[in-house]
């Protein structure tokens, strides 16, 4: 899930403004999940009323989406991340979990601190999961943000879902603005898909147990295309030619060749048919290129940002050197 910076004057605001209250029966989106849910017995009108009844807009979550992290160049993106508080706590987090994250890396091949880095992105190492209530969060965007009414009803659907079948506490939820829950911020459709009980325990619990959340993360990036001992990306330092710009894509789905690549001035140790995708970022004092590859790849399926990937590569190297 996209981590983003919520500027504190923004939470006020969000507050402070008037809030309406939902109308389940005046958005047809709200309408059409409450009647599936019921009459797929999942629900009875009382309860869903129950559930979704009080709630009132949550501005601040509309108004946080205007404002997100990824639209800072890679410099400035970067040292969000980068810094040494960051890379200090994911030294702790990896020693006290080295037997847990080992154990992980035996099962699903994700290394170590690709793990760490990545739940040190999205919550700090499960310290920052996020203070808004989930359901209130997923309800605001389903009923009152029109451009993503779709992606957002099936979220909320899903965790409605969710909380019956994990025997989980609507008020207990608590998470992004977006709607992401637990240690690796999953959205619900996510949790549902792809949480592990990794502990055994008899749940999944993404929340409170590091296990589950370790062990859900790699399990993500596998089902997503994550091989074991492959490389992730490499920062491109020869000159890139203009008949090789071309080859940049907005996305790092690993489409071209490395022979396609070597065509084009790009010196590869990879064989001829790997698949790779060549990219830009942002620097300070103009564009830096890298290859991705398909692990790279498999990271953006967590977030689609590039800047996103790129800052758990680095973070994760970061932690591996200490």
């Amino acid at each position: 899930m996209k981590n983003i910076l919520i500027p504190a004057v923004l939470l006020i605001a969000g507050y402070a403004a008037q809030s309406p209250a939902i109308e389940l029966d005046a958005s047809p989106a709200m309408r059409t999940i409450t009647d599936r849910l019921i009459s797929e017995g999942i629900y009875t009108r009382n309860e869903l009323k129950a559930l979704l009844g009080p709630i009132e807009i949550d501005n601040g979550v509309l108004e946080l989406f205007k404002r997100q992290a990824e639209a800072k160049p890679w410099h400035e993106y970067r040292n969000i991340f980068l810094k040494r508080d960051r890379i200090s706590a994911g030294k702790e987090f990896m020693q006290s979990n080295r037997e847990l994250l080992e154990a992980v890396y035996d099962k699903y091949g994700v290394p170590p601190e690709v793990v760490t880095a990545l739940i040190g992105v999205e919550t700090f190492y499960g310290t920052r999961m996020g203070s808004r209530n989930v359901l209130r969060s997923l309800a605001t965007l389903t009923a009152a943000y029109p451009r993503r009414e779709k992606f957002f009803g099936n979220e909320l659907e899903t965790f409605l879902g969710l909380l019956k079948t994990e025997n989980l506490v609507a008020s207990d939820m608590e998470g992004s603005y977006a709607g992401a829950v637990g240690i690796p911020q999953f959205m619900p459709t996510s949790y549902v898909a792809y949480a592990v009980d990794f502990n055994g325990n008899g749940k999944r619990d993404l929340v409170r147990e590091v296990e589950d959340a370790a062990g859900s993360v790699a399990n993500y990036l596998v089902v997503h295309g994550w091989k074991r001992g492959a490389p992730i990306s490499k920062w491109l330092d020869q000159p890139i030619n203009q008949q090789a710009k071309k080859l940049v894509g907005k996305r790092a789905k690993p489409k071209h060749s490395v022979l396609t690549m070597r065509q084009n001035g790009i010196s590869l140790n990879e064989s001829d048919d790997t698949r790779v995708s060549l990219n830009r970022l942002e620097g300070g004092n103009g564009s830096l290129y890298f290859v991705g590859y398909g692990n790279f790849y498999a990271l953006t399926r967590y977030n689609p940002s590039n800047k996103y990937a790129m800052a758990i590569v680095e973070l994760s190297q970061e932690i591996a050197k200490q």
